[in-house]
């Protein structure tokens, strides 16, 4: 066999396997691709009814989260409270969420209870008995997750193994999300804890994002930090009305 004819050869034998290394890729991403298509990833701004309807309807989308929708009691005076009191986190599902264990539901209710906890620490008190007697002073706050998704693995490595295929021959894929990364939507209420009174109502969602590796291989990773967004987002919303009162009193001593 000459050395041109083995030349060929490889040459022919190198295009082949690019070929099938191509369609082996393109085959796999058509598999992430239905799985992104069909919703594997997909969380949204939720009306589940645990939000009363009345309350739902004034709610906005508000500045750097024009995602999720907020409502905040313009007569709301966070001055006047010291204290807070979290109700247990709870599954209120929207209809076509996906279906969870009691132990799913215990774990993921109880990650989301500790986010509340941890977001308020520093501006408020656990209302206790102990620590406020009948606590006139306390916000009370309900949260519900209302949809979750898992981060699936399987699918998640669809694109980097294509990638790594497509690579090892010579070829090259654009960068692919996860198609299924997982995330978690959440509905939360703050009122004032002796009157009942509406003081803050969120419903907002996340998804998983391509740079938290480890979110792509953990199945509720995305999903617990959605959790933790969530209880920032309404601890921010708190604190944002406070430091707006405080600006509103500010301006009205220097005006005198």
């Amino acid at each position: 066999m000459g050395p041109a004819r083995s030349h060929a050869m490889n040459t022919s034998s190198r295009s082949s396997v690019q070929t099938l290394v191509g369609q082996a890729s393109a085959s796999l991403l058509s598999v992430a691709f239905l799985c992104f298509a069909s919703g594997c990833a997909g969380q949204h701004v939720t009306h589940t009814g645990f939000i009363p309807d009345a309350t739902y309807a004034r709610m906005t989308h508000v500045k750097d989260h024009t995602d999720d929708l907020v409502y905040v009691n313009p007569q709301m005076d966070p001055r006047k409270y010291q204290f807070v009191a979290i109700d247990p986190v709870v599954w209120q599902p929207v209809a076509n969420a996906p279906h969870l264990s009691a132990q799913a539901q215990a774990r993921m209710t109880a990650a989301f209870q500790t986010e509340l906890a941890a977001a308020f620490r520093h501006d408020l008190r656990p209302a206790t008995p102990e620590a406020c007697g009948p606590c006139t002073n306390a916000i009370h706050i309900r949260a519900a997750i209302t949809n979750i998704r898992r981060s699936k693995w399987y699918y998640n490595a669809i694109p980097v193994v294509a990638g790594f295929g497509a690579g090892a021959f010579g070829g090259g894929l654009p960068p692919i999300p996860p198609p299924a990364p997982g995330g978690a939507s959440e509905e939360l209420l703050a009122t004032d804890a002796v009157s009942g009174e509406l003081l803050i109502a969120v419903a907002t969602y996340n998804n998983g994002m391509p740079w938290n590796m480890m979110g792509q291989w953990l199945p509720y990773a995305h999903a617990k930090r959605a959790f933790h967004l969530a209880s920032l987002l309404l601890d921010d919303e708190f604190r944002k009305a406070g430091q707006a009162e405080r600006g509103d009193h500010t301006a009205v001593a220097s005006s005198k």
